[in-house]
């Protein structure tokens, strides 16, 4: 009867725990590198911002007036003339998409959009995953959907993608 569980086929415990073991590091490996990814695209979408932040004023430094502002009234008239402003002076490119796939779009709120913006002025919007909107609001603002230089007109619950506004101040 020994004989015959030598002959036996199969994989012994230690095999068995050394293949968990790789299953386990390669999981880990790969769960890994999309958290990775997940916050190198965090990170671009806030540089992106802060750039285009950067471009609006180096545009105002060199014209003494804010891109798109035809009137020179302080706010931006329509996102295609401050892009043509931005793009004529080759500080931004309009066909510039953000990291979660949308277009950047520039627009003002005054008193009866700044119901849904919670402010008025300048500021670019981006549709992006409401947790990243609240990764970045916390990052470069104080975390509040309603408040501060970066809002959205609804909370940061869930998953699914909201506009965020960031204001230009």
């Amino acid at each position: 009867m020994r004989k015959e569980m030598r002959d036996s086929r199969g994989f012994t415990l230690v095999e068995l725990s050394i293949g968990m073991v790789i299953i386990g590091l390669l999981t880990g490996a790969v769960l890994g590198g999309v958290q990775m990814i997940g916050n190198a695209k965090v990170r671009r979408q806030v540089k992106d911002l802060q750039g285009l932040n950067s471009a609006v004023y180096s545009f105002y430094d060199k014209t003494q007036r804010l891109p798109g502002d035809a009137n020179s009234d302080g706010s931006f008239d329509k996102d295609a003339s401050v892009w043509t402003d931005l793009e004529t002076e080759s500080l931004a490119n309009r066909t510039k998409k953000g990291p979660f796939g949308a277009a950047y779009v520039f627009d003002f709120a005054d008193a009866t959009k700044a119901k849904t913006t919670f402010r008025e002025g300048n500021f670019i919007t981006v549709t992006i995953p409401a947790d990243v909107a609240k990764n970045i609001d916390t990052q470069m603002d104080d975390g509040l959907y309603n408040k501060g230089i970066i809002t959205s007109a609804k909370d940061y619950a869930g998953t699914a993608r909201i506009t965020m506004n960031y204001f230009i101040d």
